[in-house]
């Protein structure tokens, strides 16, 4: 992992909703986050890339897709929360 990636704001967004709301599919993450298609798809590339996110995949009708955390990241957002705290 790159550590300047950590510090891109669509991943420090994506980082803080997953840490809050535990999971959400692609189209929460689009209404509520980044409102970009191209954007929120290449954040979430290199996020999995970085083994920050997970995408697990429902084998539902229709297929639901969630991204969650994995443990290391869950500790990056954890740190990036409590600075959000202190400088707001």
């Amino acid at each position: 992992m790159k550590m300047e990636a950590i510090f891109e704001i669509s991943n420090i967004k994506v980082l803080l909703y997953l840490l809050e709301k535990g999971n959400a599919r692609y189209s929460e993450l689009l209404r509520d986050v980044i409102p970009s298609r191209s954007t929120l798809a290449l954040t979430l590339k290199d996020l999995q890339d970085d083994h920050l996110v997970e995408r697990k995949v429902e084998a539902t009708r229709p297929v639901q897709t969630w991204y969650i955390l994995t443990s290391r990241a869950r500790k990056i957002a954890e740190h990036l929360s409590a600075i959000k705290k202190l400088t707001s």
